[in-house]
């Protein structure tokens, strides 16, 4: 694989290591279906396992850097930090669904340096550093090239929160009355970093998710950005600095088109 810097090295290094084991469990999904409560301590130990495995390869290389998992909010000034997300996509591993995957992003003074997206199952590497451009593998990847949301794949992740009937924005209604009078599709695939990687490389054109924190949309945001796409909020607020609110991201042309219908008061 080209295009790895050192510190690339490590993380895919530590990646590969969880490999086996991880597929292995989810192997064993199946089997356990039966027994909802045992199955949800397998899963639990799986993700432990990952986690530990993670912290001791990521620390052992950089003994000097912090941690953070989904809801930590620890922020020290010069300090780098991993951004790591053992399971994305628990819910489909649970079920023995086939969309899951692991991040890693690097973050120094609020911003994301570094990122990767492993999708274990297709042996799928997704990585970006800042100013270097977005690769899967040894190919390097960027945005859908369309410039019309005619026929458009929207993806949306998350839609009982998107439709959250306490929000004086009904969201669903309008990406649903968008993707109808553009005659697009919509899917969700019920895994964020996933759903990044797939419209960072052009295989998905429009992505909708709310309600994330931040170290779930660290993997995302530099992986688009270097593949030639904007991933921001409805104000067009960088999505790593949004507040926890809707967050689209598309090429440009398309993020244009649809944060202008989406802001529309229609």
């Amino acid at each position: 694989m080209s295009n790895r810097s050192p510190l690339l090295n490590v993380i895919f290094q530590s990646l590969n290591k969880v490999t086996r084991n991880m597929l292995r469990d989810f192997g064993e999904i199946e089997n356990l279906q039966v027994s909802p409560n045992s199955l949800e301590q397998f899963v639990s130990k799986t993700e432990k396992q990952i986690n530990t495995s993670l912290i001791n390869d990521l620390t052992k290389s950089r003994p000097e850097w912090g941690i953070k998992f989904n809801n930590d909010t620890d922020y020290v000034k010069d300090k780098y930090y991993w951004i790591v997300d053992s399971l994305n996509g628990r819910f489909n591993f649970l079920h023995g669904l086939p969309h899951f995957a692991i991040s890693i992003a690097v973050e120094l003074n609020n911003e994301i340096l570094s990122t990767v997206i492993f999708d274990p199952l297709r042996d799928e590497f997704y990585f970006a550093e800042k100013g270097k451009g977005s690769f899967q593998h040894d190919r390097r990847i960027r945005v859908s090239k369309r410039n019309k949301l005619n026929s458009c794949v929207f993806s949306i992740f998350d839609e009982n929160t998107l439709n959250d009937k306490n929000s004086k924005f009904n969201y669903v209604e309008k990406i649903n009355i968008l993707s109808q009078q553009s005659s697009s599709f919509t899917r969700s695939f019920g895994s964020s970093a996933i759903s990044f990687a797939w419209l960072a490389s052009g295989k998905i054109d429009c992505l909708f998710v709310n309600k994330l924190n931040k170290n779930q949309i660290a993997c995302g945001e530099l992986l688009i950005k270097e593949a030639g796409g904007y991933f921001t909020d409805l104000k067009y607020i960088n999505a790593y600095n949004a507040q926890n609110d809707l967050l689209i991201g598309a090429n440009p042309v398309l993020h244009k088109e649809i944060l202008k219908t989406m802001n529309s008061k229609d």
